[in-house]
């Protein structure tokens, strides 16, 4: 990382692409050579390009094929990365690197963790306010990574107090947010709503995995845990109005079934 820094803040750097060695460095690269950067510009052919043993991606093969090479340079958990971008001077390209880094991020909870995956959305306009000038680009490495502490450290309390991660996740859908807390009584509420999900569906075997089972299971199972939720008078206005809990409830339950058809597929 030193060396990069050193690199891009000669004076003798003369945007010669040759000199990249590391996908930090063809990135860097990419952000010198090329405007407006593309966020998805690492998986389709940012380093491919320039890759022995590998054609520009242009199918979903090839994109995946380059996430599989990439990605794992760009997670929130690299702290080789992570002190680089809050020490490196090149500030704006510390900003886009992070850009990168936040999508993996999110691509690691969406469709699997909505109250975690929405919290980084809101959170989506200091971009806007990065690239108007509002804030520098240090800031906007800051800012994320304290999201990302956010959320990190909401799942390694959880985990530390005994659950799940299922247990964690439907603990907070029952929220409808990302809260700054357990509450006893919504941890009661999703092991009981587990358990009898869990039951249901040990009762149907042998069963006909299909989008109709989807469709009657996690409905079913959202009733149940407005029901079960009354118990704490915790009311989700279930038959009433639309609530953002309801939309987390049933998006829980419907990626259950379809894990659980995945992992005991009908004999």
């Amino acid at each position: 990382m030193e060396t990069l820094n050193e690199r891009l803040a000669d004076a003798r750097f003369d945007m010669n692409y040759n000199w990249a060695e590391t996908a930090y460095e063809k990135l860097a690269w990419h952000f010198f050579r090329t405007k407006p950067f593309d966020t998805d510009i690492l998986y389709k052919g940012t380093c491919a390009q320039f890759d022995e043993g590998i054609e520009r991606p242009l199918t979903d093969e090839g994109v995946e094929e380059m996430k599989a090479r990439y990605t794992h340079l760009f997670t929130a958990d690299n702290q080789q990365l992570r002190q680089w971008l809050f020490s490196t001077p090149l500030e704006n390209v510390a900003a886009y690197t992070t850009k990168i880094v936040r999508q993996t991020v999110i691509d690691a909870v969406v469709g699997l963790y909505d109250p975690a995956q929405d919290f980084y959305a809101d959170n989506w306009y200091e971009w806007n306010d990065y690239e108007h000038g509002k804030i520098t680009g240090r800031q906007f490495v800051e800012n994320l990574y304290r999201q990302i502490d956010v959320v990190e450290s909401h799942v390694a309390e959880g985990k530390a107090m005994g659950l799940t991660m299922d247990e964690i996740v439907l603990h907070d859908c029952i929220w409808g947010l990302l809260p700054d807390h357990y509450d006893p009584d919504m941890i009661t509420a999703a092991r009981d709503m587990l358990a009898e999900a869990e039951r249901i569906l040990a009762s149907k075997r042998p069963y006909i995995w299909s989008e109709k089972g989807k469709e009657e299971f996690a409905p079913k199972m959202l009733r149940y845990g407005a029901n079960r939720l009354k118990d704490f008078e915790v009311d989700i206005h279930l038959g009433e109005s639309y609530c953002t809990e309801q939309g987390y409830i049933l998006e829980f339950f419907s990626r259950l079934y379809w894990r659980e058809a995945a992992s005991k597929p009908e004999e």
